[in-house]
């Protein structure tokens, strides 16, 4: 199928043009085939089972990276280990560092042989690298040891979050991308909580202390990869759409597996008037450029069904039938080009320093006197966060969705990727008020649990930039979501790198007031360049769309399918 280069990437006909607008009118982007194991037609159950490996393996990957922050000060001062605080939030940074670096080599990796053996690789390589870090005495290995757990748990960043993508459709998504973000954040707070408590009971009875923390978190990620073999499944597949045609050869309708209904499909955008905010149709419904191949065969076939346990076990059925490994790396380098990349991983950068500020802070604030807290209740304070990233899922997620479809509903039906955004406004009112709750509450002794809550609420606002971040470039390049991810995740934890090996120095050097005041200020200034983003998004998407789908064209004359 030829490509429609008059398509805006993220512009859609999300609703059918009815008056009485239903869950039923919404337009299925992308458009699934008619196989029942296109991850798309995928059982309710089939689906949810899938989030739940994704969970268990971001638990299991990020556990091990993420429980020291509750314990720093008592791996600093722990016989034999000659590495100070600050070095161990420089190896924090480094952790980052390579987290979206290793995305350049495994999300290539899993577009070619499949995403279910990266995901397995990942978890045993996570497993068996962390075993190191109780044996270190030494910054350089330290720092090596963080390198390497990083780049084996690389995936966690961005590899999720195609998934989610492979499964649900676009009206949906970000409620399913919450799940995910709860998980990722959840996890970095959980394991700090329980490892303080771990750190505590073992160190009084005298069987290794901080180094059970880490022995804990190898036994459960090794015993997550025994149940991600089993249960997770691969979703990369290679759609062929199955259409009917009337006799001039006008695509009628896209059938799927649900008994041939017939499903709507998305809108060309050469029907929609540059200067306006409303879809005119002009004919039929058509696939636009969601489709790599469409099926034009009318000849019945016979019915397929849906793969054996046996089959799912299989670590070769997501593997593409070309090899072109050397275009699936250069994939994340060509998304430079456009600014909604770019923007969006300067937005999940900005969203996750405020992550690290409070992991790299949490331990020297709440062990340092008026609050005095031991190991133990450093780690119990993490539960602020958790809870506050439990109750602001349903804004991150459902409301993301909900808005997106109430504003299409206003423009008869049309729906713009930066519509999402609007949600942020939120986080950059309710960021900086934690921050400055946090910080300047310490510097002045406020009663502890105000500084917990601003602790809490900081970390929970993180997941609102993360979904928003990662869902807005999906809607725009859904054709090139892999690359255009693993792009993002480069920004992200390059940002991240920063702010890690430099939030010490900046405590050290500025204090904790001054230091959480300038960062109310610089949080409130780039979670704000959201509505820059919603004035700007369409006229830099129009702007760049010939690059996008001369990028798309050329590598689908390649065989390279979404």
């Amino acid at each position: 199928m030829t490509v429609d280069f008059n398509a805006i990437p993220g512009t859609s006909h999300l609703l059918t043009q009815r008056e009485d607008i239903d869950k039923e009118d919404i337009v299925l982007i992308p458009c699934p085939s008619d196989d029942p194991n296109d991850p798309l037609n995928w059982s309710r159950r089939r689906k949810w089972l899938h989030v739940f490996c994704l969970v268990v393996y971001t638990f299991a990957t990020g556990i091990p990276g993420t429980c020291i922050y509750s314990i720093l000060t008592d791996i600093s001062k722990a016989p034999g280990v000659h590495v100070s605080v600050s070095d161990l939030n420089a190896g924090t940074g480094y952790l980052f560092l390579f987290l979206g670096l290793g995305a350049l080599v495994f999300q290539p990796l899993a577009q070619q042989f499949g995403k279910r053996p990266v995901f397995l690789l990942s978890t045993l390589g996570c497993a068996l690298i962390n075993l190191w870090q109780p044996y270190i005495t030494s910054n350089g290995q330290w720092i090596a040891s963080k390198i390497l757990a990083g780049f084996f748990s690389s995936p966690i960043e961005s590899l999720p979050e195609i998934s989610i993508s492979d499964l649900f459709f676009e009206h949906e998504r970000a409620t399913y991308m919450g799940i995910y973000a709860v998980a990722l954040f959840g996890s970095n707070y959980i394991a700090p909580m329980v490892a303080g408590l771990i750190n505590e009971n073992s160190r009084s009875l005298d069987v290794g202390g901080w180094k059970w923390v880490i022995y804990w978190s190898v036994i459960f990620c090794s015993m997550s990869f025994v149940f991600l073999f089993f249960f997770m499944e691969e979703t990369n597949y290679e759609r062929k759409i199955k259409v009917r045609h009337d006799k001039e050869g006008n695509i009628l309708y896209a059938i799927t597996s649900n008994d041939q209904k017939k499903v709507p499909v998305n809108i060309s955008m050469s029907h929609v008037s540059p200067d306006s905010d409303e879809a005119v149709v002009e004919g039929n419904e058509t696939l636009a450029n969601q489709a790599v191949l469409v099926d034009y065969s009318d000849s019945e076939e016979t019915p397929k069904v849906p793969k054996t346990f046996v089959q799912k076990l299989s670590l070769t059925s997501g593997m593409k039938s070309k090899f072109l490994l050397w275009e699936y790396l250069k994939g994340p380098f060509y998304m430079l080009q456009f600014p909604i990349v770019l923007w969006s991983g300067f937005l999940y950068g900005s969203s996750l320093f405020w992550y690290s500020v409070l992991n790299g802070t949490e331990s020297i604030v709440l062990s340092a006197p008026p609050y005095s807290f031991s190991s133990s209740m450093c780690g119990l304070a993490y539960l602020s966060p958790v809870i506050f990233t439990v109750l602001l899922y349903f804004y991150a997620g459902f409301t993301t969705d909900w808005v997106k479809v109430k504003i299409a509903k206003k423009r008869n039906g049309l729906s713009h990727a930066e519509d999402r955004l609007w949600c942020l406004a939120v986080y950059s009112i309710l960021g900086p008020c934690a921050l400055i709750l946090w910080g300047v509450g310490a510097q002045h002794g406020i009663h502890w649990f105000g500084v917990v809550f601003g602790l809490g609420l900081l970390a929970g606002l993180c997941i609102i930039g993360c979904v928003n971040a990662v869902t807005y470039v999906i809607d725009c390049y859904q054709e090139m979501s892999a690359e255009a991810i693993a792009t993002v995740v480069v920004i992200r934890n390059t940002m991240n790198f920063a702010m890690d090996y430099g939030i010490t120095p900046w405590i050290e050097n500025t204090g904790l007031q001054n230091t959480f005041i300038a960062a109310a200020f610089i949080c409130l200034f780039c979670i704000s360049t959201f509505l820059l983003m919603v004035a700007t998004g369409l006229y830099w998407r129009k702007k760049t769309k010939n690059a996008y789908w001369s990028l798309v064209e050329k590598r689908r004359n390649m065989g390279i399918s979404h």
